[in-house]
């Protein structure tokens, strides 16, 4: 039996996918190329890229990193906070709520991101447990962050339910052995997310009591 829902951030409950890829894209077209999407979804998830160098070979020059970051990040900061949480969403966590089921944040952000957004956004009240980034030795696509959400709620991996929009956010839930639910964004949903145990479009297209119905259905096929 479930007992807890353990939420992703960026691109779960709040867009900040779109405004990533879009203000790079916006750098890159100033420079007179191209950052195709093709490139930009397969990082969704990773720490580990360097979007700068990917623009230094594009060009050919040598970019002012500093002077880039200050700028595309401001405007990527105004893209973020002008979208509203994800569609579905709060209605989610108020109907976990309702049922008594342990809520949790494991988003790979660091500095605070998370916890920023969240409490701007109202939300912070719905999670006991929060940890990004900086609370794991290794990100995801490694299992630690699940593992350690699920042990502060204290339950088992098996007794969780993990909402990623990313292949690399669903492979770490699976290698926690922690029930995957797919909920891919504009910028993830061409991805490869079968990896994932269910996938919907959008929390708006359920709800937990459905979600609950039919984790038991697939979960008692496999036995």
């Amino acid at each position: 039996m479930k007992q807890a829902i353990v939420f992703d951030f960026d691109g779960v409950i709040l867009d900040t996918e779109t405004p990533d890829y879009q203000s790079w894209a916006n750098v890159f077209a100033a420079h007179n190329v191209q950052l195709d999407r093709e490139v930009w979804s397969p990082l969704i998830g990773s720490v580990e890229y360097d979007i700068p160098k990917y623009l230094e070979a594009q060009t050919g020059i040598e970019i002012d990193r500093s002077g880039l970051s200050k700028g595309r990040h401001a405007v990527y900061i105004e893209m973020v906070e002008a979208n509203p949480v994800m569609p579905g969403v709060v209605d989610f966590l108020e109907e976990a709520t309702r049922l008594e089921l342990g809520l949790a944040i494991a988003s790979a952000s660091r500095g605070g991101w998370a916890q920023h957004h969240l409490k701007r956004l109202g939300l912070s009240h719905y999670f006991s447990e929060i940890f990004t980034g900086d609370d794991v030795a290794n990100a995801k696509p490694h299992p630690d962050i699940y593992l350690a959400a699920v042990a502060a709620l204290n339950i088992a991996p098996e007794q969780a339910i993990a909402i990623e929009d990313s292949p690399t956010g669903i492979t770490a839930a699976k290698r926690a052995g922690v029930f995957c639910l797919a909920v891919p964004n504009s910028m993830t949903r061409d991805l490869d997310v079968g990896h994932a145990d269910m996938r919907v479009d959008s929390l708006g297209d359920t709800t937990v009591e459905a979600l609950l119905r039919q984790i038991d259905s697939i979960e008692a096929s496999r036995r």
